[in-house]
């Protein structure tokens, strides 16, 4: 059997903190402590913040089948919040409602973990979630191997995928 690396101290404060952050979203629901505007920042920060974290820097952590859990059940915890608390006239505006951002949570860990799961079905090898300083012919000291077109294709096929998951009501 493969060998599952324990959660790391990093990784259990990252998770403890985002639950917090979470109950904190459902206590201000039912009582209401903050004006409309901050909390549609925070919303929104919390949305694309998490989708950026899961996609981006924390992506090859999600290799690790606990963490891919947790944040995964994370973001069905968070899919619960947004389907509960949609419809309240107060996160309501022109677009429909201002939790919509939450969804970006659950949807990057799906997208990510689908994503990997292709390019390795397909290539026989981990996929590199590229960025800005990354170009096709550069290498990956991480993952030992050149970056292709295919890593390129896949990491905007993904981030598109996330970003109008994030976005749409």
């Amino acid at each position: 059997m493969k060998h599952i690396p324990e959660l790391k101290t990093f990784d259990i404060v990252l998770i403890l903190i985002y639950l917090f952050w979470c109950f904190g979203l459902i206590m201000e629901f039912n009582y209401g402590f903050f004006e409309f505007h901050s909390l549609k920042k925070a919303i929104q920060l919390t949305g694309f913040g998490s989708a950026l974290l899961i996609y981006g820097p924390y992506n090859k952590k999600l290799r690790n089948n606990k963490i891919f859990i947790a944040w995964l059940l994370i973001g069905i915890f968070q899919f619960v919040i947004y389907l509960t608390y949609k419809e309240l006239p107060r996160l309501s505006n022109s677009y429909g409602s201002i939790l919509s951002p939450i969804k970006g949570l659950l949807f990057s860990v799906l997208t990510y973990r689908f994503i990997r799961f292709l390019y390795y079905k397909i290539f026989k090898r981990e996929l590199i979630i590229t960025s800005g300083g990354d170009y096709v012919g550069s290498r990956s000291f991480e993952e030992y191997r050149t970056i292709g077109k295919a890593d390129f294709i896949f990491s905007i096929l993904g981030g598109l995928i996330i970003t109008l998951a994030t976005i749409l009501p």
